[in-house]
């Protein structure tokens, strides 16, 4: 089973295992084993040890030397604690197929475990039938026992076999002080007892399900178990290894991640080559979307299975590691590379479970239903009722956005193993985000009954149990859900900004998706940001205060204060970019790149790109640094660089510009269509673009650099660069060109080049920097003319703009602004400028809002006064939408509103400054006064 987990938990959990900085071509280098533990390396000093103990121990806390797992050329010859050693170190290192594991004289339980690694369950259980059961090792063949009868699908014996183990450590059977009455099952190895604590998590998935109503009561729960742990570890044997390992799966298992990346680094430090850990960090390494951690960790288990003596292997990828980069392959929703991943795995261990169970997985998000279902058969035919090819495709239907496929095999999964809690958690949580809520509630609750001790279980019940007292509106195409109180305002203030973002995204305009989803999307305005992050944890991306799971939308409500991560923000430009999300992955079927269904995204904001983005494009371009198709879509969910991910955005829907302007408007569309059907986008480009990716590639950064040349970015054709220019100023021989440019320089070359873009931003910077200005960094009346030029020639830098607007509203100014008539009023179209870029400030829209009242003062025409009133309230509208909870800012709506004679508008304002201080008399006293003018 895959687990999904925090992100922030994978960063903990694989912390010992961090190795930063490494280049590019590094990415796939194994991970450098970490140091045994300093109390192991002080017992393998002890004098009193022999050679035979002291190999003993190298061989179970993986320091084993060459010498010490050595076997003869001729195996007849080798003893049998030589045999024991090789087997064990085996295991331990994840090489199922070293010779070692497949002699008869090896121990039984040995060659039983080597058996359920390879999928052959049959033959562990005939094995462990005939073998001798070492001394003290009771617990340990139990366990081995029913694994392998669960694989061969008796799950009925498994679970009584395994309900021993549970009532010994209830009773004490183990020795004295059992876990039943506050006791830790305190007799048996340390090894046994890990083995006993192992047998009852398994136990757990077995067990029928409580009658409705009633709450699963095992015999040992969940802090006994831990207790069972703690004195193994604590009385029993300090350096073994296994009860650290038994509490990571304890841990997981009850999805308690803070706590199991604390055991797994205890655990690794105790046995640094035991491939069973490192394969559960490559899975939570996937899981958490790190995808080059997961990598190397496969590398590393590649390299433990190679160091030993295996018997046609086959392959230099050992079991373990193809299954994490399977993984990985999977939760980038690449099911055919997955499948190719596990293909050479399949065949050399065809009865191998989990790699059935995989399998499964990689047809699931191949959107391939019938071979999905094929594998399920054929898994089933292995290991009949089993849940797990179901719980594994459904995990990653659920993160692909197939909610209803999801919830389909999940609920199988749960029928099969109704006692269990993580199927029933997993249906739980895709219900969420499909907008369930009925659904979501009734599995989590039913998981919740299963194990209180479930952590994603009880958690996301309580995200649920809030959202119950929440209250919803609605209109045509969408249901707002907020939380009674002052969100209410916002809420009713979406509404109709909701029904223009509707028929924008939807409709046939400019990139519009021409698809209406079917039923109503859902937005879901969490009052702060503790809420929100509770409700997408688990997403595969970085979701800063808003994110859309499909037919939902979650956003924190944008306001400032305690609780808050950002404060103020663009809500109708957020939420539209959300909403684009719903309707592509409605019309694709929720089957599309992730860098195309963002870039669509980002067009559909209808907001051009902002003077940050367009610099680190530029640099991006003049580099060479543009991600291929296949790197953009990681560096949206695993960054080495926070920058990455925002070029990941920006060159994204960059691409999707130049795809619409030069293949034409419905190519993206027709796109869509393919990638609905399961086309692979290699494919969809050549039959809808006639282009490959690599080709596409090629003509977009054609384009880019043109585009940067036309907002005078980068020098066009026949333009000298600066360092030209600078060359060109070479003295005497031998004297050299100055190093830098200087005002001087700057105003020759604009003298001969007037219209040169990066002269013209040099001349500006020195005017601004000028020691003869009356304030540094401010324009003067004198400069009118050069930032004038300054803006026609750098289309998308705010510099021109930002200084006028500052010296047009500049009061000192006045006068000399008077003299070449020009006033606070030709700031309008340079705040304008600005505001079209802000996301987060109400200070371009506010100015502006006033400017037009100004000027709607000034006009005799009424038709002009009437047009100005009505830009005085579009900007004050907008001022409010990007911090609707500020009072402030309502006041000047509702005053502008007024004064246009807007007495609906302003009242809406006013019963908004009621919620936000109730305390203040005058607000009601204007809202009656509001009112009754109104009658």
């Amino acid at each position: 089973m895959m687990r999904r987990c925090p992100r922030v938990v994978v960063g903990v959990v694989m912390g010992l295992l961090a190795a930063s900085g490494q280049a590019q071509e590094e990415r796939t280098k194994a991970l450098p084993l970490p140091a045994v533990d300093e109390g192991v390396q002080q017992l393998l000093e002890q004098p009193y040890l022999t050679d035979e103990e002291r190999a003993d121990l190298r061989v179970r806390h993986g320091v084993w030397t060459a010498e010490d797992v050595s076997l003869p050329e001729e195996l007849a010859q080798a003893t049998p604690p030589q045999l024991a050693r090789a087997a064990e170190a085996a295991l331990l290192s994840g090489d199922v197929r070293h010779r070692a594991l497949l002699d008869e004289r090896t121990p039984a339980l040995l060659r039983a475990r080597g058996m359920l690694l390879r999928g052959e369950p049959g033959d562990a259980l005939r094995v462990l039938e005939d073998g001798e059961e070492g001394a003290g090792e009771r617990a340990q063949v139990r366990l081995v026992r029913a694994r392998a009868l669960l694989d061969v699908g008796k799950r009925e014996e498994a679970r009584v076999l395994l309900a021993e183990a549970e009532d010994e450590l209830a009773k004490g059977g183990v020795g004295a002080g059992g876990a039943g009455e506050g006791g830790s099952g305190e007799g048996g190895s340390a090894r046994e007892l890990a083995a006993m604590v192992e047998s009852c998590v398994l136990l757990s998935r077995l067990q029928p399900a409580p009658p409705r109503g009633e709450v699963a009561s095992p015999k040992v729960d969940f802090q006994q178990l831990l207790n069972v742990l703690a004195h193994a570890r604590d009385n029993v044997d300090r350096l073994a290894p296994e009860p650290s390992i038994a509490e990571v799966m304890l841990l997981l298992e009850k999805n308690s991640f803070d706590q199991a990346s604390e055991a797994m680094e205890e655990a690794i430090a105790l046995a640094p080559r035991n491939h069973e850990l490192w394969l559960l960090a490559g899975e939570l390494a996937a899981q958490g979307f790190d995808f080059e951690k997961a990598e190397r960790i496969a590398s590393t288990l590649d390299e433990l299975a190679a160091g030993g003596d295996s018997a046609g292997q086959g392959s230099a990828a050992s079991l373990a590691g193809t299954m994490v980069r399977a993984m990985v392959r999977l939760r980038q929703i690449e099911g055919q590379q997955a499948l190719s991943e596990l293909a050479g795995i399949s065949e050399q261990f065809p009865g191998q479970r989990r790699v059935r169970a995989l399998r499964a997985a990689a047809h699931a998000v191949a959107f391939d239903d019938a071979a999905m279902r094929a594998e399920l058969l054929e898994l089933d035919k292995l290991s009949p009722g089993t849940p797990d090819g179901y719980l594994a495709a459904g995990d990653v239907l659920a993160l692909a956005r197939q909610y209803p496929e999801a919830a389909a095999v999940l609920a199988e999964a749960s029928k099969r193993a109704p006692g269990w809690a993580s199927p029933a958690v997993e249906l739980g949580l895709s219900e969420l985000q499909a907008g369930n809520l009925d659904g979501a509630r009734a599995a989590l609750e039913h998981a919740e009954s299963l194990d209180r001790s479930n952590k994603r279980a009880t958690n996301s019940l309580v995200l649920l149990r809030e959202i119950a007292g929440y209250t919803t509106i609605e209109n045509e195409h969408f249901v707002v859900r907020f939380k009674p109180g002052q969100d209410e305002l916002l809420a009713r203030e979406m509404l109709p900004e909701l029904e223009r973002i509707f028929e924008r995204v939807t409709g046939d305009g400019l990139g519009g998706i021409r698809h209406v989803p079917a039923g109503k999307t859902t937005i879901e305005l969490y009052p702060n940001h503790r809420w929100f992050s509770t409700r997408i944890t688990g997403l595969p991306a970085l979701h800063t205060f808003a994110a859309a799971t499909g037919p939902v939308i979650a956003m924190e409500a944008p306001r400032s204060g305690p609780g808050h991560l950002v404060g103020p923000y663009d809500w109708p430009r957020v939420v539209q970019h959300e909403y684009v999300h719903t309707v592509t992955l409605s019309r694709t079927r929720n089957r599309l790149p992730h860098w195309f269904t963002e870039a669509s995204a980002v067009m559909l904001e209808d907001r051009p790109m902002d003077w940050n983005t367009v610099q680190m494009l530029t640099s991006v371009v003049q580099r060479g640094a543009l991600f291929d198709f296949d790197t953009i879509n990681i560096k949206f969910v695993r960054p080495k660089k926070p920058i990455e991910r925002a070029q990941a955005y920006a060159q994204g829907a960059w691409m999707y510009q130049f795809m619409i302007e030069h293949f034409g408007e419905t190519s993206v569309l027709e796109l869509m269509d393919l990638y609905a059907r399961g086309t692979r986008e290699e494919e969809a480009f050549g039959k809808v673009l006639r282009v490959s990716r690599a080709e596409f590639l090629q003509q977009f950064e054609e384009f880019a650099t043109k585009q940067l040349q036309q907002w005078g970015m980068i020098e066009g054709p026949g333009v000298p660069s600066i360092d030209t220019l600078l060359e060109s100023e070479a003295g005497k021989p031998g004297e050299g060109s100055p190093a830098e440019p200087t005002s001087a320089l700057v105003e020759k070359w604009l003298e001969a080049s007037p219209k040169h873009p990066l002269v013209l931003d040099l001349a500006v910077k020195f005017a601004m920097q000028s020691a003869t200005r009356t304030k540094q960094g401010e324009a003067e009346a004198s400069d009118i003319e050069l930032l004038e030029r300054h803006a026609r020639a750098r289309p998308m830098d705010p510099t021109a703009h930002r200084l006028l607007a500052q010296l047009y509203l500049n009061e000192s100014k006045a006068e000399d602004l008077a003299a070449v008539g020009r006033g606070p009023v030709n700031a309008i179209p340079h705040l304008q400028f600005l505001d079209l870029r802000e996301q987060h400030s109400t200070a371009y829209a506010a100015e502006l809002a006033r400017l037009f009242a100004r000027v709607a003062d000034e006009r005799e025409a009424e038709v002009d006064k009437r047009s100005a009133w009505e830009d005085a309230l579009a900007s004050a509208r907008r001022a409010t939408q990007l911090s609707p909870y500020d009072a402030t800012i309502r006041e000047l709506a509702a005053t502008i509103a007024l004064r246009a004679g807007e007495l609906a508008i302003a009242q809406q304002h006013i019963e908004a400054l009621v919620l936000l201080e109730p305390t203040r008399e005058v607000h009601k006293q204007r809202l009656e006064a509001a009112k009754g003018a109104r009658r």
